[in-house]
């Protein structure tokens, strides 16, 4: 990779993101809270000039587990609203000939069940295949397997929905402080990438596009949900 990624670990920095956007499980919280995430990720936020506070934020750890799925379902799952699925499909022309751009399981989805079929890999139940958490893992398997035109296209065809997503984050009702970090975070490693690997940044045409496309799909969501204690 050429500067600033030739010195990162980006199938490493893929895989430690991947983990930002699961539920967050105790042993994530409890990595969080002891600042190793950060400790990880702060050499590739100066790679890349990324604003990265170094150490742990306390304002960035919710006080339990449970309550820091709850910041997670509120930004990414609708439990305050508006939101910002982090989900491929709903940015995402849907199939030929059927309406329903913003709604899930399109094409993306469909795309990556045959890339894990091909793989052997079971997609895990909590997740839809065009889940951001899978993609980056898939992406980080790409880059450890070696295949820079692999990877490149898929970067192109399969991460270039991220300026969507982050406005939506932007404008999102949650207070989720880590998850709104990490977004930032993500987006600016993606866009350090398609720099290095030749791909064209979405212009803003197509980037408002997809977020019209998800303000489609989630029009009706309800407002009022339930948390977990």
């Amino acid at each position: 990779m050429t500067e600033p990624l030739e010195d990162v670990d980006l199938g490493r920095i893929y895989g430690l993101l991947s983990e930002c956007f699961k539920h967050p499980d105790e042993q994530f919280y409890e990595d969080v809270a002891a600042g190793a995430l950060e400790a990880e990720l702060e050499p590739v936020a100066e790679a890349l000039d990324i604003e990265y506070e170094t150490g742990v934020d306390p304002d960035l750890v919710p006080e339990s587990a449970a309550a820091f799925d709850n910041e997670y379902i509120s930004l990414f799952e609708a439990f305050e609203t508006p939101y910002a699925p982090a989900v491929e499909s709903p940015y995402k022309e849907w199939h030929d000939g059927v309406a329903g751009d913003g709604l899930l399981d399109g094409p993306p989805a469909d795309d990556m069940r045959e890339r894990y079929a091909t793989l052997d890999i079971e997609i895990p139940d909590a997740y839809m295949p065009d889940h951001l958490a899978l993609l980056l893992e898939y992406a980080s398997l790409l880059v450890e397997a070696g295949t820079e035109e692999q990877h490149r296209v898929f970067v192109a065809d399969h991460l270039d929905w991220l300026p969507a997503f982050r406005k939506l984050v932007a404008d999102a009702a949650a207070d989720a402080p880590f998850h709104r970090r990490y977004v930032t975070v993500t987006d600016a490693v993606v866009r350090a990438v398609r720099q290095d690997l030749g791909i064209e940044e979405p212009d803003t045409e197509t980037v408002q596009t997809m977020l019209s496309r998800v303000e489609d799909g989630i029009e009706g969501v309800p407002e009022e949900k339930t948390f977990r204690p």
